[in-house]
């Protein structure tokens, strides 16, 4: 079957698409490279438009990429909240898909696209107000009106990035997320073009600064948008799950497994984020050159942390698809796959960190610039911190998305809270400012936070592990 542009349903004989479970390590690992590869190769590609924005950003100066690092970084935590309370649809159509009930793929989708679109309004006011609440805080002023010019300009991309993101929980809850590889790769040049051109003025146009980029972020997103539901309309096995079917009925019950997947989740990442913007917050006290060392640390970060990501949805998607066909040994070993897989990735980011930390620095910060000194010996100074913690948290990543494709999801929340909000924050604080620890201080704090998580969701999962 496949929904018209009108609800009505028109025959067809295109089936929809229908799960394959891993009967062995070698099936896993083809099943798993299906969902995970382009996963992964999207994040990676769409981690590209964040470090060009960086990179043009920080033409402007250590300020400039100061202001956007402390503001952005903070929107940009808040944006993957909602994305977090989102990514519960692409568990939900997974176990949808493996257990063969076609219906309920369409029902999480739908009420995922109304879900993106009733958060879209408070997010962006809080990216709209965020500046003055960190002036409020006492932040520095110049470094505040850098980040009001930036989100001023690129809140507007929210609720396309929110229904972009349900869209891609259905192409990857079916193990059939190509497409948002395509879609990214197009991206990157094309956010790069329109940086360019908005950042210094090409083309006539005026040069907007950091607006500028902001406004390119915004433009991008509604272009990935309307190229990801033409994509869906055009290919039968896809629209014959309904996603955009009846869109305007109400299904009271999915709704009800949505939030109660979705809120668990989306805490978490609040939780989470309160270390990371803790950190970033704290890291303001010691200047703009120590948050622009920040910036590029967390730049660093964010590659370590999309692999994770990519690699915990590969694994959460099969862990949700094995479980939903009843196939609970498969589950199992299809996340310890995951975990397996991710630590030999990451390690190759922060050895490459440890070894050539200025290198690195220098694709953000001009190294022929007196300014920017300080900048690269705290970089140089924190690099032993940051390189752990990639590692650390790439596995506390896979771990806790492995299981959610159990739909387990209350007690890692708990695990989290007693890691990052009674571990991480207060340590890298008091090691901070308490005994002097400076700037490196506080990203050993972020790490204890992650190890003491990941420690206790490893005992969770090896609980799932024995039935």
């Amino acid at each position: 079957m496949r929904w018209s542009c009108h609800g009505a349903v028109e025959a067809i004989a295109t089936e929809p698409l229908k799960a394959e479970f891993a009967g062995n390590l070698r099936d896993e690992i083809r099943l798993q490279k299906r969902v995970t590869l382009p996963l992964l190769a999207a994040f990676l590609v769409e981690l590209g438009i964040y470090y060009t924005d960086i990179m043009v950003i920080g033409r402007l100066g250590t300020l400039a990429l100061g202001g956007v690092g402390l503001a952005g970084s903070i929107m940009w935590e808040a944006t993957y909240v909602g994305f977090s309370l989102l990514t519960v649809v692409s568990v939900i159509v997974a176990h949808g898909f493996g257990a063969d009930r076609v219906s309920e793929v369409g029902a999480g989708v739908r009420t995922g696209l109304w879900l993106a679109l009733a958060i879209s309004l408070p997010w962006m006011a809080f990216g709209w107000f965020l500046p003055d609440m960190l002036d409020a805080a006492g932040q520095d002023p110049e470094v505040v009106e850098i980040g009001r010019q930036y989100l001023h300009a690129m809140i507007w991309h929210l609720p396309a990035t929110f229904l972009f993101m349900v869209l891609r929980q259905l192409v990857t809850g079916l193990s059939r997320p190509v497409v948002i590889t395509v879609i990214t790769i197009a991206a990157v040049p094309a956010n790069l073009v329109l940086d360019i051109v908005l950042v210094f003025g090409f083309l006539g146009l005026p040069a907007m600064g950091v607006a500028g980029a902001g406004l390119a972020t915004t433009i991008v997103s509604w272009l990935k948008l309307a190229v990801m539901v033409a994509y869906i309309l055009r290919q039968p096995q896809l629209s014959a799950f309904g996603p955009f079917h009846n869109l305007l009925g109400f299904d009271p019950a999915m709704w009800k497994q949505v939030l109660r997947l979705g809120l668990p989740v989306a805490t978490v990442r609040v939780i989470e984020g309160s270390m990371s913007q803790a950190t970033t917050f704290f890291m303001g006290f010691f200047g703009a050159s120590a948050l622009a060392a920040h910036s590029v640390l967390t730049g660093v970060a964010m590659l370590s942390g999309s692999i994770a990501i990519g690699f915990g949805h590969g694994a959460s998607v099969r862990v949700a698809q094995e479980f939903g066909g009843r196939r609970r040994e498969g589950a199992v070993r299809a996340g310890w796959f995951g975990v397996s897989a991710v630590t030999l990735v990451v390690l190759p980011v922060s050895l490459a960190l440890f070894l050539a930390p200025d290198a690195i620095t220098a694709i953000v910060l001009d190294p022929g610039d007196p300014a920017n000194e300080e900048a690269f010996a705290l970089v140089r100074q924190m690099r032993w911190a940051a390189g752990l913690f990639f590692l650390v948290q790439a596995g506390e990543v896979v771990l806790s998305r492995a299981l959610r494709g159990f739909k387990d999801m209350m007690v890692p929340m708990a695990m989290s809270a007693v890691g990052f909000l009674a571990i991480g924050i207060p340590a890298g604080w008091f090691m901070a400012f308490r005994l002097d620890g400076g700037p490196d201080a506080l990203w050993i704090g972020m790490t204890l936070g992650f190890a003491v998580t990941g420690g206790l969701l490893l005992l969770r999962w090896r609980r799932f592990g024995r039935g």
